[in-house]
C-alpha cells in the first residue's frame, strides 16, 4: 500500500425515482434566473425534458434549449454552445442526456470563462484557471458516469482525436440521477451503456494505481459497481420497464463514475477512443467489444484482482488457482456481451490501412499508460485484430501486421 491515498468527489448527488424533477429547486436555491438546457434532439423528441422543464418554470426560472449535441461531440459543438449561452444571457446549465450531452455541457461551461480552444486542454495541455457556471447533470443512460466526473471527452475533428479534458473545476455542481428516465431506453443502448459502466469499474479496479493502493475507497466502489451491473444488466436489457433492474444498473454506473477517476482506466478505453475518433463507433459499443480481449491480455498482471471480479460477477471460484479464477472473469464478461447482443468489431468495416493509425493513437492515449500490464504498439494492434477477427472464418481473417 502507498503511505497516502486520496479520494475526490465534489458533486452533490441526488439519486432515486423522480430526482430529475428537482432541477428547478436546485437552480432556485442557487439564485439562477435563466438556464441553458444542453441535450440532443432525440431526448427532446422522446419527451424526457417535459418534467424537467415544468420543474424549472414552476420555480420562476427561464430556460433555453440547446439540442445540437451529436454522439461523440466535436469541438465545433462546444463553440456553438458558448455562443448560444452568451447571446441568450444565461447564467447556468442543465445537461440532460448521455455522456455526449453531459461532456459537451461541462466543456461549454468551462470555455465561457477560460481562453483558447477546448482541444488545447487535452491531457498534458493547458490548465483551466477559472470555474465555469454551475452545471446540473441529469443522465438518461446508465453508462458514462459523466454526471459525477471532472472529465469530458470531446472530438478534435481536425485530427480525428478524442481529447480527454479534465479538471476538478469541471466537476458538475449537482447530479440528479433518476432511473425513471432510463425506462424507455432501447435494448441496444441499454446494453452498450451498461457494459461501458462495467468497463469503467473493471478497468479502474485493475489499473497500476489501484494495484499500488492509490485509492482503496475506489476499490470498494468499483467492485460493488461490477456486482450491481453484472447482476442486473441482462434484466434491464430484456425487460426495460423493470424499474428495480434499471435502478441497480444506474446506481452501479454512478458508483463507477465516482470510482474510476480516482485511479484511471486501461487499454479498453485506449483502444475505444480512436475507434470513436476515426470511425464514430459509439463509445459504449467499442468498450463492450474490446473489454474481454483486454482483460485476457491483462490477466497475468493481477490475477488476484480478476479473481475478485469473477466472484463479484457471481462466478464460483472455489478450489481454483488465481489464474483459473481470473479466467472466469473473462468468460463472464464475454457471456454478458453475447447475451446482450453487442455487435462485433468487423461490422464497422475498418479499413485494413487504418489499423496501424488506430493502434498508434491508442498508444498515445493516456489510458494505455495506466493499464496494469505494460503495453506496446504491437500489443494494441494485436488486440484490435483479435477483436476484429472474432466470429470471422479462418480464410477471411486479417493477418496481424508485425511491423513496429
Amino acid at each position: 500500500m502507498l503511505e497516502n491515498s486520496q479520494f475526490l468527489c465534489s458533486t452533490k448527488i441526488v439519486f432515486g425515482k423522480d430526482a430529475s424533477l428537482q432541477a428547478g429547486e436546485v437552480l432556485a436555491e442557487r439564485n439562477y434566473k435563466k438556464t441553458m438546457i444542453v441535450t440532443d434532439k432525440g431526448i427532446v423528441k422522446a419527451g424526457l425534458l417535459n418534467g424537467i422543464i415544468e420543474s424549472i418554470t414552476s420555480n420562476g426560472i427561464e430556460y433555453i434549449i440547446f439540442d445540437e449535441v451529436p454522439p461523440n461531440p466535436p469541438s465545433a459543438t462546444v463553440v456553438k454552445g458558448i455562443e448560444v449561452f452568451r447571446s441568450n444571457g444565461c447564467d447556468s446549465f442543465v445537461a440532460v442526456g448521455g455522456g455526449s450531452a453531459m461532456d459537451a455541457c461541462k466543456t461549454i461551461s468551462m470555455m465561457t470563462v477560460n481562453e483558447g480552444d477546448i482541444n488545447e486542454y487535452d491531457n498534458g495541455g493547458k490548465t483551466f484557471t477559472k470555474k465555469g457556471p454551475d452545471v446540473i447533470t441529469i443522465p438518461t443512460t446508465s453508462g458514462t458516469g459523466s454526471e459525477v466526473t471532472q472529465w469530458a471527452v470531446i472530438t478534435d475533428e481536425r485530427k480525428n482525436w478524442k481529447s480527454s479534458i479534465g479538471s476538478p473545476l469541471q466537476a458538475p455542481a449537482v447530479a440528479l440521477v433518476d432511473p425513471m428516465l432510463t425506462l424507455g431506453l432501447p435494448p441496444a443502448i441499454t446494453a452498450a451503456t451498461g457494459i461501458d459502466a462495467l468497463t469503467h469499474a473493471i478497468e479502474a479496479y485493475t489499473t497500476k494505481a489501484a494495484l499500488n493502493g492509490a485509492a482503496p475507497i475506489a476499490d470498494i466502489l468499483n467492485l460493488e459497481a461490477v456486482r450491481l451491473i453484472s447482476a442486473n444488466l441482462r434484466e434491464a436489457y430484456a425487460r426495460g420497464e423493470n424499474y428495480e433492474a434499471r435502478e441497480k444498473v444506474m446506481l452501479g454506473s454512478t458508483i463507477a463514475g465516482i470510482g474510476f477517476p480516482q485511479v484511471g482506466l486501461g487499454n479498453a478505453h485506449a483502444l475505444a477512443h480512436p475507434l470513436g475518433g476515426h470511425y464514430d463507433v459509439p463509445h459504449g459499443v467499442a468498450n463492450a467489444i474490446l473489454l474481454p480481449y483486454v482483460m485476457k491480455f491483462n490477466l497475468i498482471a493481477c490475477p488476484g484482482r480478476f479473481a475478485d471480479i469473477a466472484l463479484a460477477m457471481g462466478e464460483n471460484i472455489e478450489g481454483l488457482s488465481p489464474m483459473e479464477a481470473a479466467e472466469k472473469a473473462v468468460v463472464a464478461v464475454q457471456k454478458l456481451v453475447e447475451d446482450t447482443n453487442i455487435p462485433t468489431l468487423n461490422t464497422f468495416n475498418i479499413k485494413d490501412s487504418d489499423w496501424s493509425i488506430l493502434a498508434e493513437d491508442a498508444l498515445k492515449d493516456k489510458n494505455s499508460e495506466t493499464n496494469p500490464r505494460q503495453t506496446s504498439y504491437q500489443d494494441l494492434l494485436n488486440l484490435f485484430h483479435e477483436a476484429n477477427n472474432a466470429g470471422v472464418s479462418e480464410e477471411k481473417k486479417n493477418p496481424i501486421a508485425q511491423t513496429v
